[in-house]
């Protein structure tokens, strides 16, 4: 440490004494210095000392386990009987409580130390993270003794580690682990959250032994089942990390190159990886010919409800259908855009999905938004999709399939081909819910549902089981996401791994908004106060709102700028 600390000092001393020669004019160069990850951060871990308390002991073996990570828990074991070290494992789950002082309830006549701790979060043994709702708390028990040299040591405790939050987001780093739709053509993240050092081992680990149950039958993998590294680690040298597999860890030349693809864009997102070396009993792996493709970015113009009229807007300009395609139908509402833009979707009385292609030129078959303008004498011409009681929102997946559901008491979901030929898929984990939302991810391998259960907001996310030519045929049990969530009215994928929800205004108050990652945390947001439906392409920055006047705005800094007016209702692809 002395020694980093004199170096960091002398060139401090060097910048300061080389600022005078800064050159002020002459051509601009290309430097040549190439900046490697940061070395993770690996806290300070110290054993006990004689004498130490009951509470001493306790607090000091808290302390130690955040260093385990990057030490296999040696120091934390020091504060245990030889009985409980044996018996202890601690990464079977990891729990978060929100950074501040644990206050215990020691009773030293019956050698106990009780903590009671607020939960911000678990992490399991794979590196899943649960968010916690406000509020919520578990109890964390430690039996303590004292040994034959009368010192205190922990002899009964649960498995698993506690991890104040400041330091979890320091010792931990989220990191997406990458498969493959099932037609092995773009790639489908999943999100752990993994100890940062040797960040490359666990990451491949995790990887190799597959994704998880709730997204299993949606994705592809090039790893056989029961797959294992050949080494212990992944040596990362000079950017280039070495993978040695085992040699039954790959069963076809096809899913050697999945495997190889996968390992590349695992592995490289990570800090500084710019390169992977894939070896399976000797012989090199490698992708070959294989990409697979990130997620579909929606085009940048948008189909707009405006003036009774279908159109286009590209975030300056707005076209109209004209007079003699007619206007929308009464009770038009919830607008949804194919992916190609030759489609476009809508509800009609909340009971009916209609599909119009009056859009299907483009902007050369519109004329120009004049909002003056009467509405149209004439009905769009459209073709019936669906009918039901009580229909939620269209929305658009990739693959051109049309997505929608009963909005009371559903046990189904139905997806609807472009041919208008209906698929309806078992979904009973949503009888008794309320108002869904159904929003097809962009690599179309998972579905997004947004329901009310009684009073409370339930967010998932559920696998979309597909055959290779893309034909849903199930979907699966869902993965529950988000915390501290109230009403909400509009969802949205902003990009591969995150969604934003719009909440229910309150008054003048700011209408919350919600960024939601999946397999990650919550960030709490606002909208502005009337907004009523949200659209987005890739980022939370590319958010634009709708209120109801009319009035769309888009991300200014820390706020909205209002950047449209006379637009009822806009969708980008999905």
């Amino acid at each position: 440490m002395r020694t980093r600390l004199a170096a960091l000092a002398a060139l401090v001393a060097l910048a300061l004494g080389a600022c005078a020669a800064i050159p002020t004019e002459g051509p601009v160069t290309e430097g040549g210095v190439e900046i490697e990850g940061a070395e993770p951060f690996v806290p300070f871990a110290e054993g006990p000392r004689k004498g130490d308390t009951i509470t001493g002991i306790v607090d000091g073996f808290i302390r130690a386990v955040a260093a385990g990570f990057a030490s296999d828990f040696t120091v934390a074991r020091q504060y245990l009987t030889e009985e409980a070290s044996a018996e202890w494992d601690p990464t079977g789950q990891v729990t978060v409580f929100d950074s501040g002082a644990l206050t215990p309830d020691v009773d030293e006549s019956a050698g106990t130390v009780t903590y009671t701790v607020p939960v911000a979060a678990t992490v399991d043994g794979a590196g899943r993270l649960t968010e916690a709702d406000s509020g919520s708390q578990t109890q964390l028990r430690f039996d303590v003794v004292q040994n034959e040299a009368g010192q205190w040591r922990i002899d009964g405790l649960a498995d698993g580690t506690l991890l104040a939050e400041a330091t979890f987001n320091r010792v931990f780093v989220p990191v997406s682990l990458v498969f493959a739709t099932v037609d092995r053509a773009t790639a489908v993240p999943e999100l752990r959250w993994l100890p940062s050092s040797n960040v490359a081992t666990y990451a491949t680990q995790e990887l190799i032994a597959g994704p998880s149950p709730w997204l299993a039958n949606a994705v592809a993998t090039g790893f056989a089942p029961g797959a294992t590294l050949a080494l212990d680690s992944v040596v990362v040298t000079d950017g280039v990390a070495r993978v040695v597999l085992a040699s039954q860890a790959i069963a076809t030349p096809e899913d050697r190159a999945l495997a190889a693809e996968q390992l590349t864009l695992t592995l490289t997102a990570l800090a500084g990886i710019r390169e992977v070396d894939v070896t399976s009993g000797g012989l090199p792996v490698d992708a070959g010919d294989l990409t697979l493709a990130r997620q579909p970015v929606p085009e940048s113009i948008a189909a707009a409800f405006a003036g009774g009229r279908l159109g286009l807007w590209d975030g300056a300009d707005l076209w109209v259908t004209p007079d003699d395609a007619g206007g929308l139908p009464d009770g038009a509402d919830a607008l949804a855009v194919s992916y190609d833009a030759n489609r476009v979707a809508f509800r009609v009385d909340g009971r009916t999905i209609v599909e119009s292609d009056a859009l299907a030129g483009g902007v050369d078959s519109l004329v120009a938004h004049d909002p003056t303008a009467p509405a149209p004498e004439g009905v769009l011409e459209t073709r019936v999709l669906a009918q039901g009681e009580s229909l939620t929102p269209p929305s658009f997946d990739r693959e051109g399939w049309l997505w929608t559901a009963e909005s009371d008491g559903p046990s189904e979901v139905l997806a609807i081909d472009p041919d208008g030929e209906s698929v309806v898929l078992d979904a009973r984990w949503l009888a008794g819910r309320t108002r869904p939302a159904l929003v097809p991810s962009r690599d179309a391998a998972r579905l997004l549902v947004v329901s009310q259960s009684g009073a409370q907001t339930v967010v998932e996310v559920a696998e979309i089981v597909r055959t290779a030519d893309g034909t849903p045929v199930s979907v699966g049990e869902p993965l529950v996401i988000g915390a501290n969530l109230g009403a909400v009215v509009d969802a949205s994928w902003v990009d591969d791994s995150t969604v934003a929800l719009l909440g229910v205004a309150n008054g003048e108050d700011a209408t919350p908004l919600w960024l939601v990652t999946v397999g990650g945390r919550t960030i709490d947001d606002a909208a502005v106060p009337d907004a009523v439906s949200l659209a987005a392409r890739h980022g939370d920055r590319s958010i634009t709102l709708v209120s109801a006047d009319g009035s769309v705005r888009e991300r200014a800094g820390t706020g909205w700028s209002g950047i449209a007016s006379g637009i009822d209702d806009l969708a980008y692809a999905g």
